[in-house]
């Protein structure tokens, strides 16, 4: 192991060198190529020592805290792959190729001393050896249980070093063994179906929806109606917060666990990106009419407000009152929930996004509804506000989430507050400049353990056309996207800025933005951000807007969280209770 550790640190010495190089012009992308092909060469090294050593596989002890590794970062994803109260004692059992999937995905995650200073080639052996004999396999497609949860995790090692293509492959193979084996398909039709088959099928669609409902690919399941049962989700916790007023009271629930309902709006996220990828395409409709995919995918959300029993909302699961030692004592749940919360108000801002209905393209028609836009704008202030309020509530109570997918949501949202920060709408704009910079700050963070976030907000800069205060051979996708305006502004032009829009694009599809595949901006397909925010005459224009001061902070806890107009009215979230009552009991939009 010595060796290896060695080998390793030659690498990491080169990179030090490499930071303390001074690249300039045109020479500065052919060193980057040749110092790149040298620490390939270091790693590959490092792999061929290790493949050699005698012990490869870790011992029982470095084992179980792989184990509770996952089962703290990977597990709450939601990926309820594996059932968290048995692995202990059932990886003890793994196959081969099960067992190297598993360490591939948990080992690069490891601080074990065991993996000192060899982490990434020890992870890149495993999934090697994962991949090239469960690619063998797959030519004789039996389905079996282990080799398809094999193929999730290599996914998941894939997806983490940001290979889209590789991740494509793999989730693409397991889907279509489980189909050939006609496993799939028994299951949904058993009345008593095997759990850890509904697990591993789950697993497959939540990294279908994730990964790949991309702009570039199929799906791999058309439709959740193949799908088993779901599998149980966490319970509920415990609440040891003061009870609910007596007006907000309802009659208990049928509830199929936090789990469930986030599946069901990763349903309805693969949906959206059917329909951004239409639009991509440049099949442009008339969002505002009836038979609107648009409208279709708002009536699935209205569906799912209806189901979601009170109990998981916002308001009454009082998670800005709650402890960190009770949220990571019920991490099972509160993990999903705030996937659940996210994911939500995700796609209702992401479905009104301005870069889809306001933002002046060419080519675009320019009679629109104005208050089809109004409603629109509306919605993505509202439902971006509540992303960036969640995350900062997670913040605050030091609460980890470690779903890089949250980090997506994060940069999507970030997206919609580079708009607004444009508004003519002055506190709209100073809020979405604060919040812009708050989610690429918090994207930044995440990306410190889940590298292939660092392909959404690190981008090797080979033209040098930017200029950088501290790192000269890096620039931030988002901060990229900031430069288009700011770069106005300094320049003194009162024209309004533009912004490629393979940039926005590549920034809303999570297996684009986290790859090294970036696409190149076409200057005369541009977006001008010129952003109106209202489009409808008020009954007295001398009236101010009623907003928050833009130069206040957002007080997350207590009575004051809800004293900001942006959480006030909205239909998102009615308690029906209150048409019961005397007082009114409105909810501001939230879950």
């Amino acid at each position: 192991m010595e060796q290896i550790g060695d080998a390793v640190e030659s690498v990491s010495s080169l990179k030090d060198f490499k930071l303390r190089l001074t690249l300039q012009g045109a020479c500065e992308a052919a060193i980057w190529t040749v110092v790149g092909q040298i620490a390939r060469g270091f790693n590959a090294a490092a792999q061929q020592l290790f493949a050699h050593a005698p012990r490869r596989n870790p011992p029982p002890d470095v084992l179980q805290l792989l184990v509770k590794l996952y089962i703290d970062r990977i597990a709450d994803q939601p990926l309820p792959l594996f059932d968290i109260k048995s692995l202990p004692f059932s990886v003890e059992k793994f196959s081969r190729r099960l067992l190297r999937s598993f360490l591939a995905l948990t080992v690069r995650y490891s601080d074990s001393d065991f993996y000192s200073r060899i982490r990434s080639p020890a992870a890149e052996f495993y999934k090697n050896r994962a991949s090239e004999e469960l690619y063998a396999r797959a030519a004789e497609p039996t389905g079996d249980l282990e080799t398809l949860q094999a193929f999730c995790l290599l996914c998941l090692s894939e997806i983490a070093d940001g290979k889209s293509t590789k991740a494509w492959m793999a989730l693409g193979v397991a889907v279509r063994m489980a189909v050939c084996s006609n496993t799939m398909l028994s299951t949904a039709k058993t009345a008593s179906p095997n759990t850890e088959l509904s697990r591993c099928y789950w697993s497959l669609f939540i990294l279908d929806r994730m990964h790949g409902s991309s702009f570039r690919v199929l799906p791999a399941i058309s439709t959740e109606e193949i799908m088993p049962e779901m599998p149980p989700s966490a319970k509920r916790p415990t609440s040891t917060l003061s009870v609910r007023p007596p007006e907000c009271e309802v009659v208990e629930e049928k509830d199929s666990g936090i789990n469930s309902y986030a599946l069901q709006l990763l349903s309805i996220w693969g949906r959206l990106m059917s329909y951004l990828k239409t639009i991509r395409q440049g099949n442009l409709e008339e969002a505002w009419t009836a038979n609107s995919v648009y409208q279709q995918i708002k009536s699935e959300m209205s569906r799912f407000e209806t189901v979601l029993p009170e109990v998981h909302r916002f308001k009454n699961t009082r998670f800005h009152d709650r402890r960190l030692p009770e949220l990571e004592a019920q991490r099972g749940y509160w993990a999903p929930w705030v996937f659940t919360q996210c994911i939500y108000h995700t796609i209702h801002c992401t479905l009104n996004h301005p870069f889809l209905h306001i933002a002046r393209i060419p080519g675009r028609p320019r009679l629109r509804s104005p208050s089809f836009l109004q409603h629109a704008t509306d919605q993505a202030v509202l439902h971006s506000a509540w992303v960036v309020l969640v995350l900062r509530l997670c913040q605050e109570k030091n609460f980890t989430i470690f779903d890089p997918f949250v980090g997506h949501f994060a940069s999507m949202i970030a997206t919609a507050q580079f708009f607004l920060r444009f508004s003519k709408d002055e506190t709209l704009a100073i809020n979405a400049a604060r919040d812009f910079e708050m989610l690429r700050s918090y994207v930044e963070t995440m990306a410190n353990t889940h590298s292939h976030l660092l392909h959404t907000v690190s981008l090797k800069c080979i033209a040098c056309r930017c200029d950088f205060d501290t790192n000269p051979l890096q620039v931030s996708k988002l901060t990229r996207l900031a430069h288009f305006a700011t770069s106005q502004v300094d320049a003194g032009l009162n024209n309004p800025p533009k912004v490629e829009t393979a940039l926005l694009w590549d920034l809303l599809d999570y297996a684009v933005s986290s790859s090294p595949i970036v696409d190149g901006g076409d200057s005369s397909d541009n977006v001008e951000l010129n952003v109106n925010t209202q489009f409808l005459s008020p009954i007295n224009p001398d009236a101010p807007l009623p907003r928050a001061a833009g130069s206040q902070e957002l007080s997350l806890s207590g009575q004051n969280m809800w004293s900001d107009a942006t959480f006030e009215f909205d239909m998102a979230d009615i308690d029906m209770s209150a048409l019961m009552v005397q007082n009114e009991a409105w909810t501001g939009g939230h879950l």
